[in-house]
């Protein structure tokens, strides 16, 4: 894993912003997503054979969303934006993620209002929201320029 992390890091140093951090929001974005959404299919398949006549869509999808935060925001800090987590950045992906949730949430009912399958629908609303997300997140963690004579 570790080499993984390091031909990573090795492209991405590679780019030149903004398409350095956009590559690696993308990377954190679809492993962020992959998280989500096996928590979110996991709790679904289980209320489904827990409690079949009970709609359990949206507990098993804010499950998947609350599990998958933590690790977003210590991906999102050290490795797309190269940020320390502070209270500023911290509070920033919080309001960032609370945007995010609501939107996908709106998306998820909206998707299972014109009857796409449970499955699908939670799919599509995290990958819509992940997307609109970067660039709320993007505003809390940009980095100063640097000064004249400082390097990257």
């Amino acid at each position: 894993n570790g080499a993984k992390t390091h031909i990573m890091q090795t492209f991405t140093n590679k780019l030149k912003e903004p398409y350095r951090s956009a590559v690696r929001f993308t990377i954190v974005g679809t492993t962020g997503t992959l998280i989500q959404y096996a928590w979110y299919w996991l709790f679904l398949t289980l209320f489904i054979h827990l409690w079949p006549d009970t709609e359990t869509t949206t507990l098993a999808f804010i499950i998947g969303f609350v599990l998958e935060m933590a690790s977003n925001y210590c991906l999102t800090a050290y490795y797309t934006f190269k940020s320390r987590p502070n209270w500023k950045n911290f509070g920033g992906f919080l309001s960032g993620r609370a945007v995010n949730f609501l939107l996908q949430m709106l998306l998820l009912q909206v998707f299972l209002m014109v009857q796409l399958s449970d499955k699908l629908a939670g799919l599509l609303a995290i990958i819509i929201a992940g997307i609109i997300n970067y660039f709320i997140v993007k505003l809390f963690f940009k980095q100063p320029a640097p000064k004249h004579g400082e390097n990257d």
